[in-house]
């Protein structure tokens, strides 16, 4: 498995003649020297980048199970954008424990979605357990921000052009075939598109139409609620899946889903009214422990590493029950960076760009504004306004 090297600058007081010694060790390839000059610090000034360190020495020399309790024990004290993560990963990697490899690699990703080495990681991880839409996903982050273009980035791309046309070519038969309400062979053309193009939209939402045509409603609920993951303001799949859940006597989640469109459909008097109402009177139906089984699918999914359902699931734990809105805050937003750490970062950087602007420092403010063009979709404002910026220094 590939991994990354992390160089993290220490600006500590700690004894800096043996941190420049033990660096200067562990540089040349002496990982035992190196070691035992950071060992030699831990009672004098611990921190999660000393226990980083003493444990990326370990695992260069191989000793895998020390090498993970320090790396463990450098997390507890930095949860956050800590780079033990991804070799967290590839340590369960090694023991052939994918999920917590999978689940490793995503903490990395929520904090640095542009190492290109964890996306590749994720995609190929997720591939090896069946899990289609996942892979696909990862496999898309990693063309996105691959900085060497070499043997693996050109293979990569290859498939995944091939199966993009594969799976559009088969999409188009489908069309066909929904026109004709055909939804049997339509299904079979979806189906091959699927396993070729798991992350497209249109695709899922077509697989949805035509298993619900087929009153198959287990089937349509799935494709529905991964077109919904891919975009959560589509009122036609909100829709589609409210029928769904109904059909399946799932009230919780046909009024949980119709709440989602609520906000979709504010402009529209006629048609606010009328999920209101529904939602009056399905509430009617549970109550404040309804939530519970919700709970649970969530937790399943999590521990799954299917963290788009997991989300899914907790956010309409909140939608019936507002107590649980304190309880899940933190799982919701750790999912949240899992799925799609962008928006943070796009945030925190172009506030730290919008601050150097302001105070003159155009050349440091490029700099964020690029990295905000970098990970921001080109049809946000967010790209516009960063674009708009650079292009007036």
């Amino acid at each position: 498995m590939i991994s990354s090297d992390y160089y993290i600058e220490d600006n500590s007081d700690m004894e800096n003649k043996k941190l420049e010694a033990a660096r200067n060790h562990y540089m040349s390839g002496d990982y035992q020297s190196a070691l035992n000059l950071y060992l030699s610090l831990v009672n004098a000034n611990i921190s999660y980048k000393l226990y980083h360190r003493i444990a990326k020495c370990y695992y260069k020399m191989g000793d895998f199970r020390n090498a993970e309790e320090n790396f463990l024990n450098s997390i507890k004290l930095e949860k956050g954008d800590n780079p033990s993560y991804i070799y967290l990963g590839n340590i369960a990697y090694r023991k052939e424990d994918i999920r917590n490899a999978i689940y490793y690699w995503a903490c990395a990703f929520a904090y640095k979605p542009d190492d290109d080495v964890v996306c590749l990681n994720l995609a190929t991880s997720y591939f090896s357990c069946g899990m289609k839409f996942q892979s696909v996903f990862y496999y898309e982050k990693y063309l996105k921000y691959a900085q060497d273009k070499g043997n693996s980035y050109s293979a990569v791309k290859k498939s995944l052009d091939e199966y993009t046309k594969i799976g559009n070519d088969f999409m188009q038969k489908a069309k066909v075939s929904i026109m004709r309400k055909d939804y049997k062979n339509a299904i079979e053309f979806l189906t091959f598109a699927y396993k070729n193009l798991p992350t497209n939209y249109d695709i899922n939402l077509l697989l949805g139409t035509a298993y619900l045509a087929e009153n198959d409603n287990m089937h349509a609920m799935i494709y529905l609620k991964q077109a919904y993951c891919i975009n959560k303001k589509s009122i036609e799949v909100l829709q589609m899946l409210t029928s769904v859940f109904i059909n399946l006597g799932d009230y919780t989640a046909a009024y949980c889903t119709l709440r989602r469109i609520l906000p979709l459909v504010i402009s529209n008097q006629e048609e606010y009214l009328n999920t209101m109402q529904v939602i009056k009177e399905l509430n009617s139906s549970f109550d404040e422990q309804s939530y519970f089984g919700h709970k649970e699918w969530g937790d399943n999914y999590y521990r799954e590493n299917n963290f788009h359902f997991a989300l899914f699931e907790y956010e309409n734990c909140i939608l019936l029950n507002d107590a649980m809105q304190e309880k899940l805050a933190d799982k919701i937003e750790q999912l949240t960076r899992f799925i799609n750490p962008e928006v943070y970062i796009v945030k925190a950087y172009m506030n730290k760009a919008d601050s150097l602007y302001k105070e003159g420092d155009i050349k440091n403010a490029n700099k964020y504004f690029s990295k905000v063009m970098l990970f921001s979709e080109p049809e946000s404002q967010e790209y516009k306004s960063a674009k708009l910026r650079v292009a007036n220094v």
